[in-house]
């Protein structure tokens, strides 16, 4: 009668750390991410657009949450790094925020001006 041969317990940890290594890597890969870009303006008594600085935005999405705050520098200009995909840009000039939908592609997306 032939004996089941059975594998070593070096051969099955090393089996093992094979999977577990391919599933670190499979989910450890990062989701790319795209920078959004923008300008907020205000308008001046002759229809002159100048800078808005100092003013809160967030980009929200309801499966994401809410981002990390940007607030517009000397130039009025925001900036952003998120996923790509469906967002609405907040810009938080009252309570509740003013609210824009917005569209954000790989690798970078520019946003209109916006008058507040």
């Amino acid at each position: 009668m032939k004996r089941a041969r059975t594998k070593s317990p070096l051969t099955r940890l090393c089996a093992y750390m094979v999977c577990l290594s391919l599933v670190l890597v499979t989910f450890s890969v990062p989701a790319r991410a795209a920078v959004l870009r923008g300008q907020l303006v205000r308008m001046g008594p002759n229809g002159s657009r100048f800078p808005a600085p100092g003013i809160t935005v967030t980009v929200y999405r309801s499966d994401l949450g809410r981002s990390a705050p940007s607030v517009t520098d000397s130039s009025g200009m925001y900036y952003q790094t998120i996923p790509a995909g469906s967002y609405t840009l907040e810009v938080w000039v009252s309570n509740p925020p003013r609210a824009y939908p917005i569209q954000v592609v790989e690798p970078g997306t520019d946003i209109p001006q916006i008058v507040i």
